[in-house]
């Protein structure tokens, strides 16, 4: 049973110190993940740490209901508190799209488009119970590699990458020329390589 597991089962029998543990370790994922989910228009409302803060509180009132006992499920089971808390932001702030299904529906795909990226930027075919540990753990750590990047480098990796613009969409939407945010994504991502390399 990895760590991760052992926190899973110690926070399933009522272990509080357990279960903060088990969050703080996931709280830049949530983060990274809020970000990328947050609807334009709520940028300014809702801040991403706010939003994880939400999450991780509804995690703990709610750990009972989690049955399962992998980092997997964990993770799911967060991803799936996120979806509802982002829902939830976006009816309150968006009036007249407070029912529209499509706004779901795009978090939805932010969220998976976001942990796509991240799993597929973990090398290799690793099924090995050493090998599913360290991918789990490394998973945790790109999130955390993202979230300590300059919003800047960021934004591009995550315009590129998570929402899959090309170069021209991405230089739109921030608002600089083509060049400078191809410039601005090799820096980023040398950057982000720097850091998973310290860790």
């Amino acid at each position: 049973m990895s760590p991760t597991e052992q926190l899973i089962a110690a926070a399933r029998k009522g272990d509080n110190a357990a279960l903060g543990d088990l969050l703080a370790n996931y709280r830049r994922y949530l983060v990274f993940l809020a970000r990328t989910g947050i609807h334009n228009h709520l940028q300014a409302k809702a801040d991403p740490s706010d939003v994880a803060q939400e999450v991780c509180l509804a995690a703990h009132g709610n750990i009972a209901d989690f049955q399962g006992t992998t980092a997997e499920e964990f993770a799911g089971w967060l991803r799936g508190i996120l979806s509802n808390t982002l829902a939830m932001h976006a009816r309150k702030y968006l009036g007249t799209q407070k029912r529209d299904p499509r706004l779901e529906q795009r978090l939805q795909q932010s969220m998976a488009s976001a942990t796509g990226f991240l799993q597929s930027q973990l090398a290799g075919d690793r099924t090995s119970p050493s090998q599913h540990f360290a991918r789990n753990e490394a998973f945790l750590q790109l999130a955390e590699a993202l979230e300590s990047l300059p919003a800047d480098y960021r934004q591009v990796i995550v315009l590129r990458h998570v929402e899959g613009l090309p170069f021209a969409e991405v230089a739109t939407e921030m608002q600089r020329s083509v060049d400078s945010v191809e410039k601005l994504w090799v820096r980023g991502l040398t950057k982000l390589k720097a850091i998973m390399g310290e860790g």
